[in-house]
């Protein structure tokens, strides 16, 4: 079954009206003062209300909690907090991105702590600027891998070429690092589909995060493709029109599945080694 961004899933028996605009993009949704933030100078901006960081507002909108959350750059803490007060979320359109650094025990092994840290500061980084730069949300950091999530609200209708384009991105800026002087040895997979999206947990004790299907696949697949390799499934390759030309088809065991799972393979071009 595929959502449009507009849609609602029928068969969810937890779904929140709210939440699905939010996160499908309905002005509706956003906080009063969105318009007038979108106004204001300059990038980078909140995901949700579009507060920008940057700029000439940006040192008194700080002062007022507008400044971007520690744990997640794309929000505001604002935005953030409010998010965490509302339980619940929506089945919606999603499309999701995992990496994670190959050989992680064995380079913990070959290093000392200091050197294994910056290695590891690296490739955060190095996904985060990919992310942000195509309009992503990072959804959690799990040891050396990151997840991130593009929805109709936060990335745009067009979210499927986003993470297209953030996956490319990521293995081409990993072939080379300018400070590393090396390749960070990790690889991606990017998935699209339909997730629950919301907030899960108790008071003091919650989460903004994505759940279902699409998120353990993109995990799994992800996981186990080698450095340097984007792995696409064929619903990504669908959606954004992705021209398989060049490249290589490749069936996949993924933990959990009882199938082998398909999957195209990009491999960072030769200019970025």
């Amino acid at each position: 079954m595929t959502l449009e961004p507009g849609d609602r899933s029928p068969e969810s028996g937890d779904f929140d009206d709210h939440w699905h605009s939010l996160l499908t993009g309905d002005p509706s949704a956003l906080p009063g003062l969105s318009k007038r933030f979108r106004r204001m100078p300059s990038p980078p901006r909140c995901k949700a209300c579009g507060v920008p960081f940057a700029g000439p507002y940006a040192p008194l909108l700080k002062m007022l909690r507008f400044s971007p959350w520690p744990l997640n750059q794309q929000l505001c803490k604002w935005c953030f907090e409010g998010i965490g007060k509302q339980r619940g979320g929506a089945e919606v359109p999603v499309s999701l991105l995992f990496s994670d650094v190959r050989g992680s025990t064995t380079l913990a092994e070959q290093m000392t702590p200091s050197e294994f840290r910056l290695l590891l500061d690296r490739f955060f980084k190095t996904v985060f600027v990919a992310v942000d730069t195509y309009h992503g949300v990072v959804d959690h950091i799990v040891g050396d891998g990151v997840m991130a999530m593009w929805t109709p609200g936060f990335g745009g209708p067009d979210h499927p070429v986003q993470v297209l384009r953030a996956g490319r991105k990521l293995i081409a800026d990993m072939a080379s690092d300018p400070i590393l002087g090396k390749t960070l040895p990790a690889g991606v997979g990017i998935h699209t589909g339909v997730a629950w999206v919301g907030v899960v947990g108790e008071t003091g004790f919650h989460d903004f995060t994505v759940l279902g299907d699409v998120p353990n696949t993109v995990a799994r697949l992800g996981s186990v493709t080698a450095g340097g390799e984007l792995a696409m499934s064929d619903a990504i390759v669908e959606v954004a029109s992705v021209d398989t030309e060049g490249l290589e088809r490749r069936l996949l065991d993924l933990k959990g599945k009882a199938e082998p799972f398909p999957a195209w393979i990009e491999k960072a071009p030769p200019e970025a080694s």
